[in-house]
């Protein structure tokens, strides 16, 4: 087979075997070249598209494709890749409308369904979604991704019993997938089916794109047994949240062995450094490890395999540090209540998060507001704190000033709930896996209340019914 570089390829031939062969660069001078020799070759446009993906150039790749759209519109490919590029440039509105015209095209096209059921998730329109979704099983019933991705949206949407028969015919059909793997511990978890959803808990490590991936130690995972002796090191795996919540077996794992470590985020530092449960905290992993176990840190309930009624949920399991008071003396009764209403961002599509404007109807409430936000930005009526957050210890004394916390599904939430603050959560209609279902309480913090989110509401009414607790 010929090389890019053979004389005998023409132009579009050379662009093509160099994009082929990751040298963006050669590809786009032979497919210019070959553009300035016949402007309307269609090939080369999209050739030059796909060099525009492969260096994410999202505009710049959806200026080629609609160039090739025009010199062909009934080529529902194309139109495909154009929504493509709209999307990763998160313009899922503007993705919607040539996966539309798509369709038109080819009724039978299912990947472009499968798209647009994807973008009407980001709206939150499920209804629509899960309609797409199913004409994507339609045409494809042996994929089992096309099930699973039905069943998210049917979760999601609250269809419990079908997003089951979705996860259990996309586990029929890949046995060892081990998204669907995740799927059904995540409806299990939802359910409050402990301790039988751990074990889908494990398959989190094969995930496609995980960020902290298994770590391959020498030493053996701790799988509960007792060590006076020993040393076990646990490692954060996921976020702030997460590392917070976890912490609450620290009283357990001491019971069991003789030393616990910890690796932690390094904001997480300043909280844990008089932890008496603690005999060690580090913000890296060690290369070699001086423990004799190991074991990721969101593990602990599958060890010891707790169900609802085992969480260890007393708290405060986490004190606050010695300091200076942070907040401003108190001035009469009105209560001081922080709010916390964005989230990490981490999420591919993150429900968490509160709008700004939202929260103007909070501010009638006869209380003094401070923002939680340590990026900052606090909305109008709000004290901005966010020069006073610059650790999780930090963090910590403030709540100790707050008379309540309010919260969305995020650290400062676990923050207070390790600590006894009262707290107030709000959650979306699709929440996280530890809070359940339903329910007005939690089974891992006693202080918390939940306020949930209704299926097909905004967060208005959400807003006013926190309004009228206070």
């Amino acid at each position: 087979m010929s090389g890019p570089d053979s004389p005998t390829l023409t132009p579009l031939q050379r662009g093509q075997r160099c994009r082929e062969n990751g040298r963006l660069d050669e590809a786009e001078t032979h497919l210019r070249k070959a553009l300035a020799a016949e402007p309307a070759l269609l090939p080369a446009w999209l050739e030059l598209g796909l060099v525009e993906q492969m260096r994410e150039d999202w505009p710049a790749a959806r200026e080629c494709f609609e160039t090739a759209h025009a010199l062909d519109s009934a080529n529902p490919q194309i139109l495909n890749a154009i929504g493509y590029c709209w999307q990763r440039e998160g313009k899922f509105r503007e993705a919607i409308a040539p996966w539309r015209r798509a369709i038109k095209l080819d009724a039978n096209y299912a990947q472009v369904w499968q798209n647009l059921a994807l973008a009407h998730e980001h709206f939150n329109e499920l209804a629509e979604a899960i309609e797409c979704h199913q004409r994507a099983v339609a045409l494809q019933p042996e994929d089992a991704n096309a099930h699973r991705l039905l069943g998210m949206a049917q979760l999601d949407f609250g269809l419990h019993d079908a997003a089951r028969k979705c996860n259990a015919r996309a586990l029929e059909l890949a046995p060892d997938d081990p998204q669907a793997h995740w799927q059904r511990f995540f409806l299990r978890a939802l359910e409050g089916d402990f301790p039988g959803a751990w074990t889908d808990y494990e398959w989190r490590f094969k995930l496609p794109g995980r960020t902290t991936p298994d770590v391959d130690f020498k030493i053996p995972r701790w799988a509960g047994q007792s060590a006076p002796e020993g040393t076990l090191l646990l490692h954060a795996e996921q976020g702030f949240g997460d590392t917070l919540q976890m912490l609450r077996y620290l009283p357990r794992l001491a019971m069991r062995v003789g030393r616990v470590q910890l690796c932690a985020p390094r904001p997480l530092l300043p909280l844990l450094e008089n932890v008496p449960s603690l005999n060690e905290v580090f913000p890296h992993l060690p290369q070699t490890p001086t423990a004799n176990f190991h074991l990721p840190l969101m593990s602990l309930p599958g060890v010891f395999g707790d169900s609802l009624e085992t969480f260890p949920n007393e708290t405060p399991y986490l004190k606050v540090p010695p300091g200076d008071p942070v907040l401003p003396p108190k001035q009469g009764t009105r209560p001081r209540v922080g709010l916390a209403w964005n989230g990490s961002g981490a999420q591919p599509l993150d429900r968490r998060s509160l709008p700004t404007e939202a929260l103007a109807v909070l501010r009638k409430a006869e209380v003094d507001w401070f923002s939680l936000q340590p990026e900052g930005g606090a909305p109008e009526g709000f004290i901005d704190l966010s020069a006073q957050l610059t650790d999780f210890g930090a963090t910590a004394r403030v709540m100790d000033e707050l008379d309540l916390v309010v919260s969305v599904d995020t650290a400062a939430a676990h923050l207070a709930g390790a600590l006894g603050c009262p707290t107030w959560l709000l959650l979306s209609f699709a929440p996280d896996w530890r809070w359940l279902w339903t329910g007005e309480t939690s089974p891992w913090y006693p202080e918390v209340r939940i306020f949930r989110q209704e299926q097909n509401e905004d967060w208005r009414p959400l807003i006013r019914r926190v309004l009228q607790a206070l």
